[in-house]
């Protein structure tokens, strides 16, 4: 009996000495950097930067036959600025802008502009909610783009979050809807920007498809309808000049 209960002693000590030892944040595949390599001739705003975190993951070239080798991709994320109430995450991708925005810094562009703003939508956005910016393959094909949405699942697991709100533009609205029709249990809401006609229609996904009009101060109409949708759900009238065709069919 005395045996039995040393025993059974040691391997509980030994239980416990190996749940000590694992992590409290478990590890990913998302190697994040010391630094952000952002250009220097960009101003960028010095508080959103201070949350700013860099960081690489390598993704499969093809991910139905991951031993053709594989492509690293670069990741952005801008925290909330309250952490401990932390709602969720948004993608914001760039698309055909991304050339604008070199290294990630759409995101922070995105985050600046939403934290300039009084709107109570925006305030929510920034302080309970990280904004992710990946850099993405050439989306110019579709065979690219089903590749694409395999990178931004794996990524969006790596994160641990189970569902994303999704703010695209141009060849990335594409891309989001691709991934909302593929993943529609992991995209709350989204938001398309200057999207073409959707290829692939995902109907289970709330979606707001705006577009820049060609007056000037198009993006004032923009931005009174993102924060507003992606946090509320609220969908402009369809007298709205930036409201995309798309959206009311």
């Amino acid at each position: 009996m005395t045996v039995a209960r040393h025993l059974l002693c040691a391997c509980l000590w030994l239980t416990a000495g190996i749940a000590a030892a694992q992590p409290l944040i478990p590890p990913t595949a998302i190697d994040w950097l010391l630094d952000c390599p952002f250009p220097t001739a960009e101003r960028l705003d010095p508080e959103v930067l201070e949350r700013t975190q860099c960081g690489t993951v390598s993704v499969p070239r093809n991910h139905a036959a991951p031993r053709q080798g594989n492509l690293r991709l670069y990741l952005t994320r801008v925290g909330a600025r309250d952490p401990l109430n932390r709602l969720g995450v948004v993608f914001a991708q760039a698309g055909d802008t991304a050339r604008k925005h070199q290294g990630g810094t759409f995101a922070i562009s995105l985050t600046s502009l939403w934290g300039a703003h009084a709107n109570p939508a925006y305030r929510t956005l920034v302080n309970r909610y990280d904004v992710i910016e990946l850099s993405t393959r050439d989306l110019s094909n579709e065979t690219a783009i089903e590749q694409a949405v395999q990178d931004l699942e794996f990524v969006r697991s790596q994160l641990g979050d189970a569902q994303m709100f999704y703010l695209g533009h141009a060849t990335a609205a594409r891309l989001g809807n691709y991934y909302a029709a593929q993943f529609p249990e992991r995209v709350a809401r989204m938001v398309l920007v200057n999207g073409q006609q959707p290829g692939t229609a995902a109907p289970l996904v709330e979606q707001l498809r705006l577009k820049e009009p060609v007056k000037q101060d198009a993006s004032a109409c923009i931005n009174r309808w993102v924060g507003d949708f992606l946090v509320y759900g609220k969908q402009p009238p369809r007298s709205t000049r930036c409201l995309d065709s798309a959206n009311t069919e």
